[in-house]
Formats: C-alpha cells, structure tokens, sequence
C-alpha cells in the first residue's frame, strides 16, 4: 500500500480563467479542469460550477473535466451545466489492474465512464503504458478501450516519479511506445489518438514526429498537471510542419 500525500483541492477561479484563455490562443478548442482526486465533493462540485460559468462568459472554447470517479447525480450535474466531455482513464488492462491500483477496483471505473456516455457527454478515456505490463496486457488494453467506444483516447507513457512504487521502473522503450500506438489506432481506427504525458522522455523529438505519423492524430500541448511538458510552440509548430493544424484536424473528425 502506497500512500499518497494528495491535499484538498480549492480551485484558484481567475488562474483557471487565464489559463483557459491562454489555451484558446494557442488555437486549442479544449480546456480541461484537473483536480487530482478520488471524486468530487460537494465543495469542489460548488467550485466546477462557478468555474465554468466564469469560463463561458470570457472565453471561447469547449470544457471539458477530469475529477474522478462520479456518482449518478454528478454526471447529470455536469452535463447540465454544458461540459462536453469527461476524461476518465481506465489507465491499464483488467488483468493488471490490481497490480498498480488496490484504492478502488477496474469496475468502478468503467462504471463512471459508462455513466457518463449515457448523459451525453463525450468520453475520453486513455491508458498508461510502461508500468511493467506485458505486451499481451497492452493488447488486451486497446481491446477493451475500443469495446468502450470513447471519444478520445489520450496515451500516456510513464514518466517514473521519485518516491513512488514505480520510480525505479525504466523508461520504456521508444520502438515499443512506437508499436503500441500502431496497434492501438488498428484496434480503434475512428477514435482520436491523442499524445499525453511521458512522451518527451519515452520518444523523444523524432519519436514524437514518427508517432504522429503512424497513428497519433491529437496532442496534449504545454505542461501536465504533475510533470512538465514540451513548449507548446514546439508542437505547433510540428503539427503545422505535418500539415495537422488543431482546428482543421478537430472539424474534420
């Protein structure tokens, strides 16, 4: 057992607002709001309200969330309130789920991602590779992502954090980061395949470019929400290199 020395959250309005209104003059259409819990409470549910309201009225662009797992009445509140789209990650395959995770179990999280493609709400669900699972698990990972159906599927690598159980585990190697989202876009060829954390140190600059070729067709630009990122102009200018400019690549899917 691991214990994590996670805080309350308290959302900081104005910095969500700047940072919204930062992320749409990149030419991003999303921002998401993170918060780094097991699910919401009422208080941070009070907040997620207040901070979209504050967002609609000064910015153009869609919000989307990533608070957890939720409960019936919090995703109605959500869809209610106009995000539109979830982030929930099922994060690895069933069969190594309780390797990495004994606080809540694989089910209850596809409870919250079914709940909320029921309300209407779209659904971005994506896996972290590199944790120690097998090439099999990771298979078994794309199958199961794909049986959901979600919107998007964010892929993240891992990026081992000092003072974790999996600090000493490698960083995975780029040619398997490379097969993996080969085989993730043949197992979900409709879906958006969006670059997340840990590629900058599994992939490097051309692991990054041959990637987007080879089935990446979304990026996560700037900072994570516990790691840093590559500069945004970076990728910008990469996807403009690659004729994959964000708006265009986001109208036409």
């Amino acid at each position: 057992m691991f214990d994590s020395p996670v805080r309350g959250v308290w959302l900081d309005i104005p910095e969500l607002v700047k940072a919204a209104k930062e992320t749409a003059a990149t030419g991003a259409t999303e921002f998401c709001i993170v918060a780094a819990v097991r699910g919401p409470d009422i208080k941070l549910m009070n907040q997620i309200k207040f901070a979209i309201d504050r967002i609609n009225a000064e910015v153009d662009i869609n919000i989307a969330c990533s608070l957890g797992m939720l409960n019936q009445r919090q995703v109605d509140q959500l869809a209610e309130w106009g995000v539109h789209r979830y982030n929930h990650n099922l994060e690895t395959a069933r069969s190594y789920f309780p390797e990495v995770v004994t606080t809540h179990t694989y089910e209850e999280r596809l409870d919250t991602c079914n709940m909320v493609k029921a309300a209407g709400m779209e659904l971005c669900c994506g896996a972290l590779i590199g944790m120690g699972e097998t090439t099999a698990q990771r298979a078994e990972l794309a199958s199961q992502l794909a049986a959901l159906e979600p919107h998007e599927v964010p892929l993240n690598f891992l990026n081992p954090r000092p003072g974790t159980p999996l600090e000493n585990q490698g960083i995975m190697d780029g040619k398997d980061a490379l097969r993996a989202i080969a085989a993730f876009r043949l197992a979900m060829p409709r879906t958006v395949l969006r670059y997340a954390g840990g590629r900058e140190l599994t992939l490097g600059d051309l692991g990054t470019r041959e990637g987007l070729m080879g089935g990446i067709n979304a990026v996560i630009v700037g900072n994570y929400l516990t790691t840093l990122g590559r500069p945004a102009d970076a990728d910008l200018n990469l996807l403009v290199e690659l004729n994959m400019p964000i708006k265009e690549l986001q109208k036409s899917l």
